[in-house]
């Protein structure tokens, strides 16, 4: 299989590659090893059977249990392992809920999607719970010894539960900044699609622009909910390499394992 960013399969949406990454020391992720993406709730024979044979032994679901009971996965093999890790107790994100009972809410507060996201990334980072769902999500990282075994990780729409999962994990294995950044807003460009159709359905029920703006921020990513992560990490925290080993358990020896599992050998 070609080794690519985007993978396009007709039942799942924004399904990325985290493969080809370069760290700060000269090496890189390895691929067919970290997959992200939203639902696999929908998933058909033919993207299932891709996804086997792509290598995947790992499913780790970031949704809610409300999330799971409505849409459960898909990817059922005896050979990948489910593992069940809310990242809330229920979908904050409010992606998963139906646009229409968003619309006098959206109607009366132009920001309230803006404002609402960045109140989510705020928690993400906050919150015990969350840190302790990111904690068992690295845990399952280390525990991948399978040489050719990927790990697929997702929530609803594969963009805030998961992005932050994909920010945490490519800081870890030594990605810069900039370019995990580009790999959070990537998830716009995937979505664009998906983002516009939910848009002129919104239009057709007769939703105003100032609403539709509002949505729109409920769908797509941006970056002043990933910063305003980082300052909450940075002012709570101090930075992001404390954040990773006092809140969520990875410290310079862990961080150290998940290389040896993920990066290619150091070149000489």
């Amino acid at each position: 299989m070609k080794n690519e960013r985007i993978i396009n399969l007709n039942s799942t949406e924004n399904l990325r590659e985290l493969g080809g990454y370069q760290t700060t020391d000269g090496r890189t992720i390895k691929w067919h090893k970290l997959l992200r993406s939203g639902s696999l709730g929908m998933l058909n024979a033919t993207d299932l059977a891709f996804l086997k044979s792509y290598g995947v032994r790992y499913d780790i679901d970031l949704r809610s249990g409300q999330e799971r009971t409505d849409v459960p996965d898909a990817l059922a093999d005896d050979h990948i392992e489910y593992v069940f890790n809310p990242v809330f107790d229920e979908d904050r994100t409010d992606n998963s809920q139906d646009p229409e009972e968003f619309r006098q809410m959206l109607e009366e507060n132009p920001t309230y999607g803006h404002d609402h996201m960045v109140a989510v990334y705020k928690r993400m980072v906050q919150n015990d719970g969350c840190h302790q769902a990111y904690h068992r999500f690295f845990q399952t990282l280390l525990n991948n010894g399978q040489e050719d075994g990927a790990i697929l990780f997702h929530c609803t729409a594969g963009k805030d539960r998961t992005g932050m999962a994909a920010v945490f994990l490519l800081y870890a294995l030594g990605v810069d900044l900039d370019t995990i950044k580009q790999d959070y807003i990537l998830t716009n460009q995937v979505v664009k699609p998906l983002v516009d159709q939910k848009m002129d359905e919104a239009r057709n029920r007769d939703f105003s622009e100032t609403a539709i703006n509002s949505l729109r921020a409920l769908y797509t990513v941006n970056m002043d909910f990933l910063d305003a992560a980082l300052t909450t990490i940075n002012d709570q925290y101090g930075n992001l390499d404390h954040f990773l080993t006092d809140e969520i358990g990875m410290d310079s020896a862990k961080r150290e394992q998940l290389r040896a599992l993920y990066l290619e050998p150091q070149p000489n």
